[in-house]
């Protein structure tokens, strides 16, 4: 990727219930935890945080969204008070980086995938700097982040995780 610019963005997504849904893999839940989840949403919000990272002059680029520890703290609690309460947290945390993703990448709030680059030195460094660290399983360090190409760059071909993704398309040993 080369020398990159970080651009520190203001994430600012609204609570939407059908990707909940997805998150959460059901087809409905009842209105006590979407009450919850509305009720939660700006808490989180405090805690998420948003940075393009790209070539000077370039269009093409990446986007890393997160929710700070604090919030892991807020689903720990909630584990605390009840696996019902933990588990709708939890899925709302996951809810909000890949809603805010959506926002700058259009076709993951479409349904499409998020694909994860695999992160260049400088682009490592950059998040170190955000106090992140990249493991190379294919994530950082923190439990909540979505980081995908922007503009859309689509496909598992592009993944880092297509060799263990359960969706991938790629063939195994690709």
């Amino acid at each position: 990727m080369g020398k990159l610019n970080v651009e520190k963005l203001s994430p600012n997504p609204e609570f939407d219930l059908f990707l909940y849904l997805r998150v959460c893999g059901a087809p409905k839940v009842e209105q006590h935890v979407i009450d919850l989840c509305q009720s939660q949403w700006e808490a989180f919000k405090e805690h998420l945080k948003g940075y393009r990272f790209a070539p000077a002059g370039s269009k093409r680029g990446v986007v890393l969204y997160f929710l700070e520890p604090a919030a892991e703290g807020l689903v720990e609690e909630a584990w605390g008070r009840s696996p019902t309460e933990g588990f709708a947290i939890h899925n709302l945390a996951v809810s909000m980086v890949m809603a805010a993703a959506g926002e700058q990448v259009p076709e993951i709030e479409a349904g499409a995938c998020a694909p994860l680059p695999t992160p260049d030195r400088d682009l490592k460094r950059r998040m170190e700097r955000l106090g992140l660290v990249w493991n190379e399983v294919g994530n950082v360090s923190v439990q909540y982040a979505v980081m995908t190409h922007d503009p859309y760059l689509g496909g598992c071909a592009v993944c880092h995780l297509r060799a263990s993704c359960p969706k991938s398309d790629v063939p195994k040993g690709a």
